[in-house]
């Protein structure tokens, strides 16, 4: 057995991409020439490290043609560069320059693999707001994105939803920077298993998901970047851009929640009348928003479903249930036609 063969995925890294240090996780595939690189783009908290189990568990599943790369939003968690050293910032990026350089890692992404004797399929799998950063990315390099999966997709009027309309006093300028502070102090004056104790107060989170928020996110400037980020997706994220669907709907698969506070069943209804070239589904398993902390698995292997689809292949899948999308069941195991 080789060293590199005892390093376990992902592998962490930080790079620069635009003049910006991204924290990044990387799933590489076995054999060295993938057939398919997907980039991951999270949601709000955009920490990468919420989606360790779902992508491993996507991994798993084409160990020998995917390689996945996961970047955590700009100044969303408290990481340090490859010297170990911390990396700051020392500014709040609005939407538009965390959109802005994202487009830039998919490019760099895209540059690095398209020097391959054989380029392989370039992807993105968005989830929740991650789904509008990638309809920016599909809108200025649509010859080069091959199919883009869409996981409860927040691309249209956030600030108009149940949770939007619950949560929106949060972001105010005065608001941000209070809690932001308020998070501070508390860090400053409470021994580290009292801040993991009330991280993991809430029931969503998995206990390592809880020490992921404590160790990561519970920090002042991480607080103040998330809140600023959803307050520019409220303003900014209005009308469902049907142009866009309607002109390159095809490079899309799409799957909604059907009880999801961010994302009614209103919005899965507009996009499955206005995309008529891609393919709109609708969870009947109950899947939650935010089913990193509590789905990873499951969602594995409807993503997984998807991509084999795309790749033209149908690996074997060691379970014995899998969930089921809306006319269209998901395979669990051996070859299918």
């Amino acid at each position: 057995m080789s060293f590199v063969s005892r390093i376990a995925l992902p592998q962490r890294t930080c790079w620069a991409v635009a003049g910006e240090m991204r924290e990044t996780l990387f799933w590489p595939c076995k054999s060295g020439k993938a057939r398919a690189v997907m980039l991951l783009v999270p949601g709000n908290p955009g920490l990468i490290d919420f989606y360790i189990d779902f992508c491993t568990a996507l991994h798993s599943l084409f160990s020998d043609s995917l390689d996945i790369i996961g970047v955590s939003h700009l100044g969303h968690t408290r990481f340090s560069d490859n010297r170990g050293l911390a990396v700051k910032r020392s500014s709040v990026p609005s939407l538009a320059d965390q959109v802005a350089n994202m487009v830039a890692v998919f490019d760099q992404i895209d540059a690095d693999y398209r020097s391959a004797a054989q380029r392989p399929k370039m992807l993105l799998c968005g989830h929740s707001v991650g789904c509008y950063f990638s309809e920016k990315i599909v809108e200025c390099r649509s010859d080069r994105v091959d199919r883009v999966f869409s996981l409860f997709p927040a691309v249209e009027d956030i600030a108009g939803t149940p949770r939007g309309r619950q949560l929106w006093p949060m972001f105010y300028p005065g608001v941000r920077q209070l809690a932001a502070g308020l998070v501070d102090m508390l860090v400053w004056l409470l021994p580290s298993a009292a801040i993991l104790g009330l991280a993991g107060m809430s029931r969503s989170l998995s206990e390592d998901s809880a020490r992921t928020v404590a160790e990561k996110m519970l920090h002042g400037p991480c607080i103040n970047s998330i809140l600023k980020m959803a307050a520019d997706e409220m303003d900014e994220i209005g009308d469902l851009n049907e142009e866009l669907y309607r002109r390159l709907g095809h490079k899309f698969v799409m799957y909604y929640g059907s009880n999801d506070g961010w994302v009614p069943t209103a919005h899965h209804k507009r996009m499955a009348a206005t995309n008529t070239k891609g393919k709109v589904y609708m969870c009947q398993n109950g899947y939650p928003h935010s089913f990193v902390t509590t789905h990873s698995a499951e969602m594995a292997l409807v993503v997984a479903d998807m991509l084999r689809e795309e790749m033209g292949c149908w690996e074997p899948v060691a379970v014995d249930t899998a969930p089921t999308i809306v006319g269209h069941p998901v395979a669990t195991s051996g070859l299918i036609d």
